[in-house]
């Protein structure tokens, strides 16, 4: 099975299983309850806190999501992700998976159309390793904590990009990922955060069987470029995508399929998802359209000369024309003009409609095939500078208005826009928790997954 697995449990005095998505014995088997760990954790009882706890099990590794419940400790919510060591993800898909169940989790209740779109987000299948880790299981006996954020020596996403599977991890009980501003109880917990202090001058220590995925392409020195291609296929439950990455030593220019082409420039780099649609139908003709027209219109040009020289050289049809003209009453024969002219302002009304619709470009190119909207990325591309920030910043104004009409053309950002004018309808707060706010993302976090975005706006 290469999709994600889910456990929503509730740890009180009573522990209960309230969903699962995607289960198999191995993953309830990691979906163990963490209430000796959660209660390690120096937090303010009265508020809702979010933080991760991952263990290792043989068939793979279990990230925690702990949603705490007020005001009695150390009740908690616990969505449990379990990630099968045959599974190939990137460090942005996890990264997306957990804004979206933290969004969720962090809700008053989980709704039956928030378990919907769960559903949706862990139907998503991964490509599978050629060769599957060893997985070495969580077997200590003391609990371990590693923070991230402001003021720490990392971030999550550079957490995740080094990989949640570490064998070392599996020397404790589990490892907790707090926020910066949580810490566990004094002396109940290993700090690992002096193992990655030197981070910079040393090469990190991870499992040579579990390879983080690069931030950047490796286009120096002769090394290979890295390019990510998906093709739509069409499953027994309906149309899915198939995506499969590509080294070369030189920029890939074309598609790499024949009888396909690719939607917008190529873009290099294992997080930017290039999409292939067949080449025999619109794209070929979009390739030749400008010459189509020109003919078609040379064409008409043709009848309509031809049509005029007929009227020209049989003057005594005129006179019959204007006979039945004069013989009409004068309201009578003033209606057909302007219904003409109706007809006429319709037609240009309809036309100027085509023609304000919007049009793919680079910026739409860039919005629909990155799952990462990145700020070093946008800004260089015409007509996505500033669009970050106002993300970022929560300008939901600037999102349905200006935005929403510049972009019109892209898909994904149809999904952000509608997002934002539902949490605008709701009157959602979207800085309702310590890592959204005041802006979505924590300083020196430069990267917005379009759809963990929605979910969160949106909840």
């Amino acid at each position: 099975m290469n999709t994600l697995q889910l456990y929503i449990s509730k740890s009180a005095r009573e522990s209960a299983r309230l969903a699962e998505i995607n289960p198999s014995d191995e993953g309830r088997r990691a979906a163990s309850d963490m209430k000796a760990a959660v209660a390690l954790i120096d937090y303010p009882p009265s508020a809702k806190t979010v933080f991760f706890i991952v263990t290792n099990v043989q068939g793979g590794y279990a990230i925690h999501i702990i949603r705490t419940i007020p005001p009695t400790k150390p009740n908690h919510l616990d969505a449990t992700i379990f990630v099968d060591k045959n599974l190939d993800l990137m460090a942005e898909d996890l990264k997306e998976v957990l804004d979206a169940v933290s969004s969720t989790v962090l809700a008053k209740a989980v709704t039956e159309e928030d378990m919907n779109r769960l559903r949706e987000l862990f139907s998503r299948e991964y490509d599978l390793r050629d060769k599957a880790p060893r997985i070495k299981p969580s077997r200590g006996s003391d609990y371990a904590f590693l923070s991230y954020g402001n003021g720490a020596s990392l971030t999550i996403s550079e957490i995740l990009a080094e990989g949640l599977y570490r064998p070392e991890w599996s020397d404790y009980k589990a490892v907790c990922l707090l926020d910066n501003s949580l810490s566990p109880l004094p002396n109940s917990m290993t700090d690992l955060n002096g193992a990655y202090d030197d981070s910079e001058d040393d090469e990190p220590q991870t499992d040579p069987a579990y390879e983080a995925d690069s931030e950047e392409p490796k286009d120096k020195d002769g090394a290979s470029v890295s390019y990510v291609f998906s093709i739509p296929v069409i499953m027994p439950d309906g149309r899915s995508e198939l995506e499969f990455e590509l080294e070369s030593s030189r920029p890939i220019q074309r598609s790499p399929i024949a009888g396909y082409a690719v939607s917008g420039k190529i873009l290099e780099g294992p997080e930017r998802v290039n999409r292939l649609r067949r080449a025999t139908d619109k794209t070929l003709y979009e390739r030749f359209e400008k010459w189509i027209w020109a003919a078609g219109g040379l064409l008409a040009g043709i009848l309509l000369m031809a049509i005029i020289g007929l009227f020209r050289d049989s003057p005594a049809e005129r006179p019959t024309a204007e006979v039945y003209q004069s013989s009409q009453p004068a309201a009578q024969s003033a209606q057909p003009a302007e219904t003409s002219a109706a007809s006429v302002n319709s037609d240009n009304r309809q036309q100027t409609a085509t023609t304000a619709q919007p049009q793919p470009n680079e910026a739409t190119a860039y919005l629909d095939n990155n799952r990462i909207w990145r700020l070093d990325d946008m800004e260089k591309i015409e007509g996505l500078q500033g669009l970050f920030d106002d993300m970022n910043n929560y300008r939901f104004e600037e999102i349905t208005g200006k935005w929403a009409e510049s972009l019109g053309a892209s898909k994904n950002f149809a999904k952000v826009v509608k997002a934002a004018e539902k949490s605008v309808s709701k009157k959602v707060d979207p800085r309702r928790h310590a890592d959204h706010s005041p802006s979505y993302n924590r300083e020196g976090d430069t990267g917005i997954g379009w759809l963990g975005y929605t979910f969160w706006i949106d909840p």
